[in-house]
Parts: C-alpha cells; structure tokens; sequence
C-alpha cells in the first residue's frame, strides 16, 4: 500500500490515539496530529510521503454544536490534501461531546452516507436496539451521566439523530436485512460483528464511518490483516512519569493497586500550593492534588502540564523516556507544553492504551488512556514492564 488509507478525525487526544493504535499493531504508518492549529505545517512536511493512517485532534469534545461542527468541517478540509481512501470520525464510545453534530459536518464535507457503529466489545460496551450499555447497564445508569463537561447521548441514537434531522435506519448484523444503503446505526455486541460490517463496506458503496476503538479496529484489520507488528521495549526506558489527570474511579483503582506495588513511588500534587523541586527522579506520578470544585478542569490541566515540564526538564536529552497520561485534557496540556506537534504511533499496548513517541524523536515515547477503563492492574503491568525504580538519579 502506498499513500494515505485512512484519514481519522477525534474531538479528543486520547480518542485519536485510540483510535490510531490498532492500525500500528499491524504494522501501519500511523500517526496523529495533535491539534487542528498544528496540521497544517505538519501536511506541508509530509507532503508527498503521506502515513498510511493519518488522524487529527480537534479538540472539540466540549466545544457547542456549531463550534465543534466547524472544527470537523475544516479538519476534512485540510486532510483532503492527503487523498484519504476512507474517513473515519472517531466518537466516545459513551457518546459524550458533540456526536451528531461532528457525524452531520463530515458526512457533508465527504459526502458520503454515515455509518455508525459506536461500540467496543473489549472494553464491555455494546450497542443493542440503537441503545449503548455498559458492561451490563444502560448508558443512562451509568457513572458516565455525572460528566458535568459532557453529558451523554440518553436517548436510543437513531431517535437522537432524527431529532436533529438526520434520521437513521437501525442494522444488526446476522440477519436476513441487508446492510442499509442509506445512513445507518449499527448494533454490535462482538467484535466479529464490527469485522462483519466493516466486511460488508469493502463490498459495496463508501460510507463516512464513524465509531469508537471497536470499529477502528475492525477497519485496521480488514486494511491492514492480523496483529502482531513487533514493537520496542520498554526495557530501554530509563525515566517514567504517570500523569494520572482522570478521576473516574477506574483510574483511581489502578493509582491504587500502583502505590500498593511500588509505595516508594513518589507521588506529586500538581495544584499543591508549592511546586514540587525539580531534582530527578527515574519514576514518579503527578496527580491533580485538589478537590474537582476547587479548579476547573483546564486549570486542572494547565497546573498538571506545568508540573510534568518541571520535572522533565531533569531529564537527559539522550536517555528515553516514557510519559503515561490518563485523560484527553490531561494529555493535551501536557503534550502542548512540551512542543509537539505529532506523535508517531508504535502500537496498542493493551487495551485502548496507545504507545508512539513525540515529533518523530524515539527517545520520547508517550502513552495515553482514556480514564474509565482497564484493568486494575495495568500500572502495575506498565511499572514492572519498564522495571524502573522510584527513587533520584
């Protein structure tokens, strides 16, 4: 293959890379640019030797309809330079953001029928009779409705759509009805059943597809085959930092499980009152430190970004380093502060955790999450992998 094959549009960071990472499990050139401000000097250094997969931040999760819509609009925009063969509009797999209005803007700037299918079988969230559930329970039983940023889709999605005039027909694969020709919402519990769609778009007419990291995969499968692309160590990492930004209690249980493995661990408040020293550490994690009334979320952010630059900067240039970040934002304002533009993805390293490295330099690899999942465990796998221990240099 030559060229770009998939172009990938998130309202988030940790979205895009989620969505990118299954694609560079099975060997893809794929990498995500940060920021819509960034992609256009990015496009000009990649001219003529476009990635295979190109996806871009638009930073638009909590954005108002019409703001993130233009954002979408502009992003297809741009990337058409790179003559994707398929777009993708990744969307939370919780619905969360501006889904239907960012669905409407690239199905109009592609001009292509929309296929939806929002559902991630490995991480427990499926999608019956247009509704999502997770892990056993309705979307609006969820812990997901206190979102006080972005509040989820609640009702059935094919009646949420309509309501904002774009009706669409409900599918579930395995029976007799073919594959609607016009937009559509497709139930999946399986992930064969993401394959099986996907299957059946290599059949027929395009589509503006549009999904979370369940579709993604199956996309990256059928572009792209098995996974199974090798990856570097982590062996090589020689300095760690978790920046743990989310508060769902997911990531508090595997902060937990963390400290309980390795209670040396220097744990760093980033909105403490002072900043924490600057002398090195091979292993440490940064944490918000206040309660979630005291800040706003960006100012959340920002004192976390801040916080990571300071300790970084006692990092050698030559040694490699590993950053993991929990949460979009989190990400986002750590990763500006640093200056990237982009991030070459190398694989998934578990579950919806994508691992790459910073503006094309090795030595600074990142991986980033998405809060509300994983399991337990997964720090503790991550720290033991790296084998670092917490104390300075």
């Amino acid at each position: 293959m030559s060229g770009c094959q998939v172009a990938i549009i998130a309202d988030d960071l940790s979205g895009a890379l989620d969505a990118t990472a299954p694609f560079a499990a099975r060997g893809a050139d794929a990498r995500v640019v940060i920021s819509l401000e960034a992609l256009v000097e990015t496009l000009e250094k990649w001219q003529g030797q476009w990635p295979e997969v190109i996806a871009i931040n638009t930073e638009s999760r909590h954005l108002q309809a019409e703001q993130a819509a233009l954002r979408v609009s502009e992003a297809a925009r741009l990337l058409t330079q790179a003559a994707p063969r398929q777009w993708f509009k990744k969307v939370d797999s919780t619905l969360r953001g501006q889904v239907i209005a960012e669905c409407r803007a690239l199905r109009k700037a592609v001009g292509l029928p929309l296929l939806l299918a929002p559902a991630v079988p490995a991480q427990g969230r499926v999608v019956c009779n247009a509704e999502v559930w997770v892990e056993g329970h309705r979307l609006a039983e969820t812990d997901y409705q206190q979102d006080a940023r972005s509040a989820p889709m609640i009702a059935p999605i094919d009646q949420a759509f309509a309501a904002n005039g774009l009706p669409l027909q409900r599918y579930r694969p395995g029976q007799i009805t073919p594959l609607p020709s016009a937009d559509c919402i497709a139930d999946a519990e399986r992930d064969v059943e993401l394959a099986a769609i996907y299957g059946l778009l290599n059949t027929g007419s395009s589509r503006a597809m549009a999904g979370a990291a369940g579709l993604a995969a199956a996309i990256a499968q059928g572009c792209f085959g098995p996974t199974g692309a090798p990856f570097r160590s982590l062996l090589s990492v020689n300095k760690v930092l978790y920046g743990v930004g989310s508060r769902s209690s997911r990531a508090a249980e595997q902060l937990q499980q963390l400290r309980q493995c390795a209670p040396d661990l220097a744990v760093i408040e980033a909105c403490a009152d002072k900043p924490y020293g600057t002398h090195a550490l091979s292993a440490c994690v940064v944490v918000p430190g206040c309660h979630e009334t005291e800040r706003t979320a960006s100012e959340v952010a920002d004192a976390m970004a801040a916080q990571v630059a300071l300790i970084t900067t006692t990092w050698k240039k030559h040694e490699e380093s590993l950053l993991f970040l929990t949460g979009g934002d989190i990400a986002m304002a750590v990763l500006s502060q640093l200056g990237a533009s982009y991030i070459c993805v190398e694989t998934e390293w578990s579950s919806g955790v994508a691992l790459g490295y910073v503006n094309g330099d090795k030595r600074q690899r990142v991986m980033t999450k998405a809060g509300g999942f994983g399991d337990p465990q997964l720090l503790v796998r991550l720290h033991q992998q790296a084998k670092l221990t917490a104390g300075s240099e």
